[in-house]
């Protein structure tokens, strides 16, 4: 199973990173992990050719079976998302869980960079500062985050609109 990296929310419920899951016979094994785990709900960062390319093409399915709620909104690799609005929503609708009690883990391809975007973002939702967010989600991953600095940028910026 891709490792779970929790971020110290200022909320009731938890929120994770990871990388994406292993693929084919292993995906329901991890999937079954995620749920273990007390995981509620995934968001897969990855774009359709990423899926495919990395045989994740079952991932919401099961998860669905496996009674996870699953959202996909694709972001391209050491990209941006494409919408503020859309990133807005996404954000706000996890801020929302996590704020609820549930758990949420985003995942991208390496869980770095897109993962970490997000997963900052929904930190700011539950008001947390962009400096702040990118704090505790470097805290959690271990590793500077996000990948680059027009992803960093993108979520000071983001923080600065809220």
């Amino acid at each position: 199973m891709a490792r779970l990296h929790w971020i110290e929310a200022p909320a009731a419920g938890r929120l994770a990173i990871m990388a994406r899951p292993r693929a084919n016979d292993w995906l329901e094994d991890d999937i079954a992990d995620w749920r273990r785990s007390g995981l509620h709900e995934i968001v897969s960062l990855l774009d359709s050719s990423e899926v495919t390319e990395l045989g994740l093409q079952d991932e919401a399915q099961l998860c669905r079976s496996a009674g996870l709620e699953f959202l996909s909104f694709p972001i391209p690799d050491r990209g941006l998302p494409e919408s503020l609005r859309g990133a807005t929503e996404l954000s706000e609708r996890i801020a929302n869980s996590i704020s609820m009690g549930r758990s949420v883990a985003i995942h991208c391809r390496a869980g770095i960079g897109r993962s970490s975007l997000v997963a900052a973002c929904a930190l700011i939702c539950v008001g947390a500062d962009g400096d702040k967010a990118l704090a505790l989600v470097k805290a959690a991953r271990g590793v500077p985050v996000p990948d680059t600095d027009e992803q960093r940028e993108w979520v000071l910026t983001f923080a600065k609109a809220r």
